[in-house]
């Protein structure tokens, strides 16, 4: 068993869209495209480790849409004050730590069990490299658009 590739980025976008219509009461995501070369972007990201390796999760979107995700978690309406920018990135990374639970419950077949790592929140892109592979799926969530990102390794190369 390989953790990573298109299966695995397929169960990580269901489980993106399950998040958005539930805990942000968005509307479903959309999958406008899917690529190898994430661009620059608030990503948070989380690890998640089983028996067949390691991989990294990760939703992101330009600030004002991570402010848009934060607003859902949060049940705050749109508009208003500003949220600081910790309290975004705190949300976000509860975000993908809701979703790393969804995504194990569809993966539970085919990998468990699987560990969480804590999560983090960065403003940047993450490279693949010659033991890892990047794969993204830019998506809209209500009228955000984002990326759902994941990397695995290379060893098996994606499913």
């Amino acid at each position: 068993m390989s953790l990573g590739g298109a299966t695995w980025l397929g169960d990580l976008e269901a489980s993106v869209d399950e998040i958005a219509r539930t805990a942000l009461g968005m509307e479903g995501s959309t999958v406008r495209a899917r690529t190898d070369v994430p661009r620059p972007l608030d990503v948070a990201f989380i690890g998640l480790v089983g028996p067949g390796g390691g991989i990294q999760i990760g939703l992101g979107a330009d600030p004002a849409g991570c402010e848009t995700f934060a607003r859902g978690l949060l049940g705050m309406p749109a508009g208003g004050e500003p949220l600081p920018g910790p309290e975004i990135a705190d949300a976000m990374c509860e975000i993908i730590n809701i979703v790393a639970g969804a995504f194990k419950g569809r993966v539970r077949d085919r990998a468990s069990p699987l560990q969480m790592g804590l999560p983090v929140f960065i403003h940047g892109s993450v490279q693949a490299t010659d033991h890892t592979a990047v794969r993204v799926a830019e998506v809209t969530i209500g009228a955000v658009e984002a990326v759902v990102v994941l990397v695995h390794p290379r060893a098996g190369g994606p499913g």
